[in-house]
């Protein structure tokens, strides 16, 4: 009986996360310009994918910041009220696509050692495009 994608995702996140830490801990040296091996691409992958979390993450806050402040004062902007609340709706809806959308491309490449690396570039290109966005409304007024 085979394993599922999910369980084989859980395994791959776990092997990353121990590597991580490792090289965290300074047992191992990653050199992510260099990176030779399955697990070195993929933990370097990990590590561009925290980056582009993290930024999304500021700028998203952010976002909801000024959507905040956009409600208190006067704007023309008629529904201020749901302007925040939409946003929210919004990246929550976001968030389950993009996954789902990766998983589709960790199962299409699930025969291959590939797998995670193409999960994990979809996940980092998503997030850039999302942050590109909701940098739009930062400049829009």
């Amino acid at each position: 009986m085979g394993e599922s994608s999910a369980t084989k995702k859980r395994l791959n996140k776990l092997l990353i996360t121990m590597l991580l830490f490792l090289y965290a801990h300074g047992v191992l040296a990653l050199d992510c310009e260099n990176e030779s091996t399955t697990l070195e691409i993929n933990a370097c992958g990990q590590i561009e994918l925290d980056k582009a979390e993290q930024e999304l993450n500021q700028v998203y806050a952010r976002v909801l910041k000024k959507m905040d402040e956009i409600s208190k004062s006067p704007s023309q902007i008629s529904d201020k009220s749901g302007l925040k609340m939409s946003l929210i709706d919004a990246q929550r809806l976001w968030v389950k696509f993009r996954k789902a959308d990766c998983d589709t491309t960790y199962i299409y490449f699930s025969d291959g050692t590939i797998r995670q690396s193409m999960y994990l570039s979809c996940m980092i290109n998503k997030a850039t495009k999302r942050t590109d966005e909701l940098k739009s409304y930062e400049t829009s007024y």
